[in-house]
């Protein structure tokens, strides 16, 4: 069979067949044909949460190996049954004042979902391309932090690609806040995520993002 390619860009919709596509010189086109997430962000797939800013120091269960069910201000968590696996894309830290605390920042799991409800819309009702897609996932995004009723012990994913030094915010500008995880931690259903310092820093205040996709399992 003879293949068949075509310069341009083209508008297709969903199981339409198409030729193979060059640019105007004959090269091969091979390259995403637009930014990295958006095939599935277009497609309602992709949700963020946020937490402006925290308004105690950092809580006690969003420190490393945090008790069951400890205080906690963040936390990402898939329940049991949900039929999706949440990947996460990417995870932001604002930081506002204080002094942060010395060493690194890491990812960790509970690896039972908590019981609570979520402390943000039920279920989450927007996704980033603004429809209302409702997400599988729950969440706690609270200034004050609340207990992260029927999670276990924390345990480390691994370490995340940002770095504080022990030093007030004001001399800590430029600072990388935003890790690209790009899928690489994925929260199947029945566990959580939550972001975990070495320790809480001195009146430290600041606020949180995630990103995930959620594909099914």
């Amino acid at each position: 069979m003879l293949l068949d390619f075509r310069a341009g860009i083209k508008n297709m919709a969903d199981n339409t067949t198409a030729e193979g596509r060059t640019s105007r010189v004959g090269a091969l086109i091979t390259g995403h044909g637009q930014s990295y997430y958006y095939e599935e962000a277009s497609r309602g797939n992709v949700f963020s949460l946020v937490l402006g800013a925290w308004t105690t120091a950092i809580a006690a269960g969003n420190l490393n190996g945090a008790a069951a069910a400890a205080s906690t201000q963040f936390a990402l968590w898939n329940p049991f049954g949900s039929g999706k696996n949440l990947a996460l894309l990417k995870f932001g830290v604002n930081v506002v004042s204080g002094t942060f605390p010395a060493g690194a920042l890491y990812h960790s799991y509970s690896a039972t979902a908590p019981t609570i409800a979520t402390s943000v819309l039920t279920p989450i009702c927007c996704n980033n391309i603004g429809m209302a897609a409702a997400s599988v996932a729950r969440a706690l995004a609270s200034a004050a932090g609340a207990a992260l009723t029927g999670s276990s012990i924390l345990a480390f994913i691994r370490m995340a690609d940002l770095y504080f030094t022990a030093s007030a915010a004001a001399n800590a500008q430029g600072q990388k806040a935003v890790e690209y995880i790009d899928g690489d931690i994925v929260i199947p259903p029945g566990t959580c995520w939550v972001p975990t310092w070495t320790a809480a820093g001195t009146t430290m205040l600041g606020g949180y993002s995630v990103t995930w996709e959620e594909i099914p399992v």
